[in-house]
């Protein structure tokens, strides 16, 4: 599978100050330090980050909600979306789609059992336009999906950007390097809801191997909790700008 190349680790300036003394009731101490300058470059950490970002002077925030095409991959051949690498064309060239809200969640949207009861692996794609002046200018460019509920794989242009386990944190992602400017652009997103021992909220796969009673490779999915297992893009999807040398992270200690 290709991916994007990773370029050299971003330079991190630690600006240091002095112990600033405050006068209160009482002198308190305040070392304020690790202050982050980092050049912007492309990376596949998604840890970093997550609060919602906000336009200003130097930032540009446009949302990719709406409506994208969406797809389930069949139970009884969970990876044929990848073997047949549905991530490297619109999803509507690789068969029959329909269109699924976002931020929703997919298994509450329509009236169908089979959508409401999918266990395994969900395709999600939609384009988005990216002006060529952001090129110009050497913006830096970050996708952010505030929730994919469980296991998500998202790719961007064809080529895999990232990959998160878990629902409930965002997923951030540096794709300057990745965009086609003053063009459109395709993101896609897989997303597995099947839950483990291991997951937060827990869950256990059952197989069934009586040929004479269940087709080959059926499962059944069982919970440990009594709320559905709602499972999809669950938050806003936006891209936003910030200068090639931005503040990263700034920690202070008292």
């Amino acid at each position: 599978m290709d991916t994007l190349d990773s370029p050299p680790t971003p330079t991190t300036l630690l600006l240091s100050f002095s112990q600033i003394v405050i006068a209160m009731e009482t002198w308190t101490v305040l070392s304020i330090c690790l202050v982050s300058l980092v050049g912007g470059a492309y990376t596949k950490d998604n840890t970093w980050g997550g609060l919602y970002p906000r336009e200003s002077v130097s930032r540009e925030v446009r949302s990719l909600d709406g409506l994208w095409n969406f797809r389930l991959s069949p139970l009884q051949d969970p990876d044929k979306g990848f073997r047949e690498e549905w991530y490297s064309q619109p999803l509507s060239k690789t068969g029959s789609v329909i269109s699924m809200a976002v931020p929703s969640s997919y298994n509450d949207v329509t009236q169908d059992k089979a959508l409401r009861d999918h266990i395994g692996w969900a395709w999600y794609d939609r384009t988005f336009f990216v002006p060529t002046r952001w090129q110009t200018d050497k913006l830096r460019v970050v996708l952010r999906l505030g929730s994919a509920h469980y296991n998500s794989i998202v790719y961007l242009n064809g080529l895999s950007l990232t990959s998160h386990e878990g629902g409930h944190l965002p997923i951030m992602a540096e794709i300057t390097s990745g965009l086609v400017y003053g063009r459109e652009n395709l993101i896609t997103v897989a997303i597995n809801n099947t839950l483990t021992p291991e997951t937060i909220p827990q869950g256990s796969i059952t197989y069934h191997d009586n040929p004479t009673r269940y087709p080959p490779g059926y499962f059944t999915q069982s919970y440990n909790f009594d709320f559905t297992n709602y499972a999809g893009l669950h938050r806003t999807v936006s891209i936003y700008t910030t200068p090639v040398t931005y503040i990263d992270d700034i920690l202070v200690t008292t």
